[in-house]
């Protein structure tokens, strides 16, 4: 009976020391949940082109201070997706990194590969699962009989637009991609971007497009007048990405002109040139005027024609 008020007050004592320890391991949870957040990081380096599954993925909890808030937290809208650009095993997985990329033809379509080099590569920064628009550049410029008084003279023109390139192989085989990390928080995501396609693991000699009859034709064409050259566009705006290439309508009226053959003499089109390109042309001809070359005049472009149809018949 004399130690029944000591094992009281000893029990009561663990009860008030139970209960402010579980209140301050609950105040700290608290005070944890609301300045974290959870949120999905990959478990090591994912290379650009790499297509996302279940695995490759992490749930972890950070402070919300740290968080991007362009970055995507529900695992369920990544799994399927493409890196565009490299992502470290310690970035979070921001949309603008991630694209929904075709790899596999439309009925209509085939794969066509081409040889390459780092040049027509955008200095080695294509990869694969970009979208790239193609040119073509004349070893000497084309005349363009518009019916206007001087026929305007063009250097280059875009034949294909968004190809969808779905290999970048080098000479052995492997696939080209990028060997270092993005630093997304240091950096603007140009920047970044341009940092992180300036580190290849290797140097392009095939790319593989996904292709229709009509752009295979047109790639073949540019091939055989000129240079072709890839373009890639802003590779950090979504825009763009989906569907199939295309050929543009400039390239249809050059083509029924008979454009991309050998001959000389100004190709009649038949219509005015689209804006973008007229613009290219009057630009080329004001250099010409600044450097004191003489333009030459209609009078000048109908004599060479008939001296040039003379020589047909002859």
């Amino acid at each position: 009976m004399l130690h029944k008020p000591w094992i009281v007050g000893a029990i009561g004592t663990l009860l008030m020391t139970g209960s402010v320890a579980g209140y301050w391991y609950f105040m700290k949870h608290m005070e944890v949940s609301l300045h974290t957040m959870e949120t999905v990081k990959p478990v090591r380096l994912l290379h650009s082109g790499e297509a996302i599954d279940a695995s490759m993925l992490r749930i972890v909890r950070i402070a919300q201070a740290a968080h991007d808030p362009r970055a995507v937290t529900d695992p369920r809208r990544l799994i399927g997706r493409r890196v565009a650009v490299p992502i470290s095993s310690e970035e979070e997985l921001s949309d603008w990194k991630l694209a929904d990329i075709r790899v596999t033809p439309l009925p209509a379509e085939r794969y066509f590969s081409f040889k390459t080099d780092a040049v027509m590569n955008v200095n080695n920064m294509v990869r694969r699962g970009d979208r790239v628009d193609v040119w073509v550049e004349f070893d000497q410029p084309k005349l363009i009989d518009t019916g206007s008084p001087q026929p305007p003279g063009i250097g280059a023109v875009k034949i294909i637009e968004q190809l969808p390139v779905t290999s970048v192989k080098t000479a052995e085989g492997a696939e080209v991609v990028d060997t270092g990390t993005m630093e997304a928080i240091v950096a603007p995501d140009k920047i970044a971007l341009q940092e992180a396609r300036s580190r290849p693991n290797g140097k392009p000699e095939t790319n593989t497009y996904i292709m229709s009859d009509e752009v295979y034709e047109a790639f073949v064409l540019g091939k055989l007048a000129g240079s072709v050259k890839l373009a890639l566009p802003d590779l950090t705006s979504s825009e763009g990405k989906d569907g199939a290439g295309k050929v543009t309508e400039l390239f249809r009226l050059l083509q029924a002109a008979d454009a991309f053959s050998s001959k000389k003499e100004p190709v009649r089109i038949g219509s005015d040139l689209p804006a973008s390109q007229a613009k290219r042309a009057d630009a080329a001809d004001s250099a010409e005027l600044q450097e004191g070359k003489p333009v030459k005049a209609k009078a000048d472009t109908d004599a060479t024609e008939k001296s040039w149809r003379k020589e047909e018949r002859k």
